[in-house]
């Protein structure tokens, strides 16, 4: 099989920006937000994330996330294999956290499991984005799916996902962390610092500033390098993501990006955070 019929497909949790991802033909389908009883399509178009995080503090009953359907997913795949695509590699938010993978499989059954494989990334936010930037470029080089499907394993082991939470009150309330971590943000204004990897999230530091927080995150980017590629992350924060780029300038490839996660994500950690999303070169040796 000829990757210039392979096609990439992710979800919207991937936080590709919609000029990424046309660029690279990735496929991007949304994931809902559910408010006051309407399910937006988190699809960078249908929910305004500028006020979604603005007003995200004060609403009464808190947003829920969900999954497409998978008729979604169905219809989804089929407009993909109609525009000629032979094969698609899907590349999806762990299934531990979403039920979206296990949507995404009930669309490949209903086309042909064999037109399909589907990719959990044991990631979140661009440390999916890199899977599927990966993916999509060795496609459009004539790759194979063998090739395919190794690189994206070897860009998710050099792959690191690093957030400073403002506060944990949105991840305690959506459930999607345990009691225990949830709970270290409480303590004396801490600013914890969680990680994902192998699709969990995890607490690996608890600062008291927001300074000494944005020191260890640097710290962490720097463990990291040599970078081929970095994301740094915000959540309704931009200025504070930029300044912390600035800080880092030194080891920060020429096209780093600054990107404002989902309101998917953002939903369950809260408007304040930052993070960095980290891709080692050494994921081509």
């Amino acid at each position: 099989m000829t990757s210039n019929r392979i096609r990439i497909a992710a979800d919207s949790v991937c936080d590709l920006p919609a000029d990424l991802a046309n660029a690279l033909n990735v496929r991007v389908i949304p994931t809902y937000v559910n408010i006051d009883g309407l399910s937006v399509p988190d699809d960078g178009i249908s929910l305004n994330r500028e006020r979604f995080f603005r007003e995200l503090p004060s609403m009464k009953t808190m947003p829920t996330t969900a999954a497409p359907s998978p008729g979604d997913a169905e219809a989804f795949y089929r407009a993909i294999l109609e525009d000629g695509a032979a094969h698609i590699v899907s590349i999806h938010v762990p299934e531990n956290l979403s039920g979206t993978l296990n949507a995404m499989r009930l669309g490949a059954e209903a086309v042909g499991e064999d037109r399909v494989t589907l990719v959990d990334s044991l990631q979140l936010t661009f440390g999916i984005g890199f899977q599927a930037w990966a993916a999509a470029e060795l496609a459009a080089a004539g790759a194979p799916l063998e090739s395919i499907l190794d690189a994206i394993e070897r860009v998710r082991l050099h792959t690191r996902v690093y957030a400073i939470i403002d506060t944990m009150d949105y991840l305690r309330r959506s459930g999607r962390v345990n009691a225990l971590v949830a709970s270290i943000g409480g303590l004396l204004k801490i600013k914890p610092i969680i990680s994902v990897n192998d699709g969990d999230v995890s607490s690996i530091a608890r600062l008291r500033t927001w300074s000494r927080a944005e020191r260890r995150l640097a710290s962490l980017t720097r463990d990291e390098t040599p970078l081929e590629r970095l994301a740094v992350l915000h959540i309704a924060n931009k200025s504070g993501a930029e300044s912390f780029l600035e800080g880092i300038r030194d080891l920060a490839p020429s096209d780093t990006l600054v990107i404002e996660t989902t309101p998917t994500l953002g939903t369950h950690v809260g408007p304040g955070s930052i993070g960095v999303a980290t891709l080692n070169a050494n994921w081509r040796r």
